[in-house]
């Protein structure tokens, strides 16, 4: 399963590690390569001390791909199954549809899944036979790292040190920028292929200082909201703010959010 999964033998030429978290080893494929170049896997062993079960995540085009492995599956290759995902005992919305191969299941995971998962305290697949839980502990700082390792950024010394502020403007679009991704890619919304590929291009570009927070942010706009399609009487708010976002910079960006929260009325607002 081991020579399977992970690709061939584990030498360290293969892999290098990057930075463990919890029971997460992050790791790093060293020069040029078609696979993933980060990973973070964990390992779940029986009595005996032998491999029972094996969880990888791994980036994909900035999404996250799930592997899960275990020793009594055996799967054809190649065949897809619609498995559904539970998060703290309830379903996480889309059944994920999963591709086998032998003793492994592989599936991407969309992006409006990826918040509650990453908040998630357990995890369960649901088959005909029954649920099977998976542990997941630690979870959304080892997509942190994982973010950071593809980043191209140095391990992390033992001491945790916390990572500088990115200023609040361009906390401010990336915010946005979310928001916009998510709509942009579940709603029927009108964008030509250039915005489209224009908000990817920007939000690139600043993943790599956000990743520490991104999750957070991701809370945050699923909180408010900000992933659920507009409305016909909001389709030209949207468009006027993915018009902003492609054109400015975060910082005139910012500065037209600070503006029309000027201008709009004032609300009692509680103290923290």
């Amino acid at each position: 399963m081991l020579a399977t999964l992970l690709g061939g033998p584990l030498t360290a030429a293969d892999r290098a590690s990057f930075a463990p978290v919890g029971d997460w080893a992050i790791e790093r494929r060293p020069g040029p390569s078609d696979a993933p170049a980060c990973r973070m896997t964990r390992t779940e062993r029986d009595a005996q001390g032998e491999i029972s079960r094996l969880v990888i995540v791994s980036l994909n085009r900035g999404g996250l791909t799930l592997a899960i492995a275990d020793r009594n599956w055996d799967f054809p290759a190649g065949e897809r199954f619609a498995v559904p995902m539970l998060l703290d005992g309830k379903p996480a919305g889309t059944t994920l549809i999963w591709t086998g191969d032998g003793q492994i299941l592989r599936t991407p995971l969309p992006e409006t899944i990826v918040p509650d998962l990453l908040g998630a305290r357990a995890m369960a697949l649901r088959f005909a036979e029954g649920d099977m839980a998976v542990a997941l502990p630690d979870f959304a700082a080892a997509v942190a790292a994982l973010r950071l390792c593809a980043a191209g950024q140095a391990s992390q010394p033992t001491v945790a040190v916390e990572p500088p502020l990115p200023s609040r403007a361009r906390m401010a679009a990336y915010t946005v920028g979310l928001a916009l991704q998510g709509v942009l890619r579940t709603c029927k919304v009108v964008a030509t292929d250039a915005q489209r590929e224009a908000v990817e291009a920007r939000m690139a570009a600043l993943r790599p200082e956000m990743a520490p927070f991104e999750a957070a942010m991701r809370a945050q706009v699923t909180k408010s909201r900000g992933f659920a399609c507009p409305t016909a009487d909001r389709e030209a708010e949207f468009q006027e703010a993915l018009r902003r976002f492609i054109t400015l910079s975060p910082d005139e960006f910012a500065s037209v959010i600070d503006r029309q929260a000027e201008a709009a009325p004032g609300t009692p607002v509680a103290k923290p």
